[in-house]
Formats: C-alpha cells, structure tokens, sequence
C-alpha cells in the first residue's frame, strides 16, 4: 500500500510538469461527427452517444470493449447550459472525488478558461482508475464541453501508471478542443 501512495504522489508531481509545459494541439485524431478516433495510439469507437439541446456524452472504447467493460476510455460531454467557468467546473469534480474517495490523489490545473482535474483511485477489488479531465468553453461560448481520458489498470498493469500517466494527461492537454466542440454541434 506504501508503494501505491508513493507512486500516486510521484504521478502527481510529475503530470504537473508535463501539464505545466502543454496546453495547445493534440497528436490524437477523430475527424468531427466521426464515430472512431485515435487516442495515445489506441484505436477507439463510439460505443455511447447521448445528445440532446442541453449537451450530451458520446464514450469511445476499445472496439473489443464494451461501455460498462472498458480498459481506455474517451469521453466528451457538453453542458450548453451550464454557467460555471472551466475552474469551477475542474474544482467541483475535484470535491466530488475527493468526498467520493477519500484516498483518491486528485489534482487540478489551469486558469479561468480551461482547466484540468486528474485523480487516480483503488477500487475494491484492487482496480487502479485513473482519469484526466480538461474543461473548455462549449460551442461559440455557449456553456462547457470537457474531454476526459480514463484507465483501468489491473495486475502487473498497475506498474506503468507513474510512466505512462505523464504521457495520458500531456495528450489531454494538447487536444484540439475544438473537436470536442464539434461533435455537439454537427450531426452524427
């Protein structure tokens, strides 16, 4: 357990680096309105999609995968007509982890408009989750959208989590928002 919290801690301190030195375009590719993308190399479908006037969630997984049985996840959401900044958007998903999961490292980043919150938790049967969220400014300023990229690490998995967890939140960091944007605005 000792190792689990130093890990969790390292993993803090070093997405705060790379976070820190990113925040412009990402290497992941989702045409708008596509039903695919590319995320840190792994090839995900839309497996939910739930739109409607006041926003939505569409969830890419892996095409194995399942939208309850997922290792890699990519989420987008839009809150059309939500009045909270990036910050106090980042901010209340952080409370919430943290009442949710007492033990959780949660962490956010960013200014007023847009913003980051990254926590990592261990579920009951040994689980580690670990999930990045960047908030931004919803379709021409209306509201907010976020991205979020999550993983289940299981096993002898959970070992390259202090690694590869810099490299996940860099790519959140660095997507191109304006596809997150587009997806709530161009038919599907």
């Amino acid at each position: 357990m000792f190792k689990l919290e130093w890990q969790e801690i390292a993993m803090s301190r070093i997405c705060c680096v790379a976070l820190a030195s990113v925040l412009l375009l990402g290497r992941a590719s989702a045409a708008p309105g596509s039903d695919s993308l590319t995320f840190v190399g792994d090839p995900l479908v839309a497996k939910s999609d739930s739109l409607g006037a006041q926003g939505g969630l569409i969830e890419f997984v892996q095409p194995h995968e399942s939208a309850g049985g997922w290792t890699r996840l990519v989420g987008y959401r839009a809150f059309l007509d939500s009045r909270q900044s990036a910050a106090d958007a980042a901010d209340a998903l952080a409370r919430q982890a943290r009442q949710r999961y007492p033990a959780a490292a949660v962490t956010t980043y960013g200014r007023r408009t847009e913003s980051i919150v990254e926590f990592s938790l261990v579920t009951p049967d040994g689980t580690i989750e670990y999930n990045v969220f960047r908030y931004a400014v919803g379709p021409s300023g209306r509201g907010l959208v976020s991205l979020q990229y999550a993983r289940r690490l299981r096993g002898s998995d959970t070992d390259t989590m202090t690694v590869q967890a810099p490299r996940w939140a860099a790519e959140i960091a660095r997507f191109d928002m304006n596809r997150v944007r587009a997806a709530f605005t161009q038919p599907r």
